[in-house]
């Protein structure tokens, strides 16, 4: 597995095991919330496979799904993970979910040690930006049906692994819309 794992995270073996020494490798099963809301996060993660979903809960009380990841995403609050303050997110699995959590403290210890970890470090605060760039865009400038299509295009086993109401949560839409556009998209 741990071959696996390096590959996965572009990483050398033996970084791995430094890096698997101040973290855990967590099974979760489905349902099981990583982080409740209002928690500050000290940890990131890695889903080694499976699924989560990065939601709040609007006033109205209706969830509303930010992120969706899947096997090879990284996740958590960064914003809180940066700030050290409460996050207004929460941050549950939608199935068996294995993942790789790193500790904040952890991290920076090894960024001290060696400038290899000042990269890997780097590597995730990218993509973080990254996902809620590209999210923020797809709100913004996207119509509904090509925010399905660009789900669908970027990681098709959400689909597989998230249910429909997460899915149509997160585009922003009913689960009768995304039934709709489903039909036209696969129609075409």
């Amino acid at each position: 597995m741990k071959e696996v794992l390096a590959e996965k995270l572009n990483m050398p073996l033996r970084h791995l095991e430094i890096l698997l020494e101040g973290s855990e490798i967590i099974k979760y099963k489905k349902n099981s919330q990583l982080m409740p809301n209002n928690a500050v996060s000290h940890q990131l993660g890695y889903v080694i496979s499976g699924a989560l979903r990065t939601y709040t809960i609007t006033k109205e009380g209706e969830e509303f799904s930010f992120l969706l990841q899947v096997d090879g995403d990284f996740f958590g609050d960064y914003e809180s993970f940066l700030t050290g303050k409460e996050s207004d997110w929460i941050l549950k699995t939608t199935t068996v979910t294995e993942v790789l959590i790193f500790d904040k403290e952890y991290l920076h210890k090894l960024m001290e040690q060696d400038p290899y970890w000042i990269k890997f470090y780097k590597q995730i605060a990218d993509m973080c930006f990254l996902d809620a760039k590209r999210r923020i865009e797809e709100l913004l400038f996207y119509t509904y049906e090509e925010r399905y299509l660009n789900l669908l295009k970027r990681s098709p086993k959400i689909v597989q692994l998230i249910p429909q109401k997460f899915i149509a949560s997160y585009l922003g839409i009913t689960t009768q819309s995304l039934s709709r556009i489903k039909s036209r998209v696969f129609l075409t």
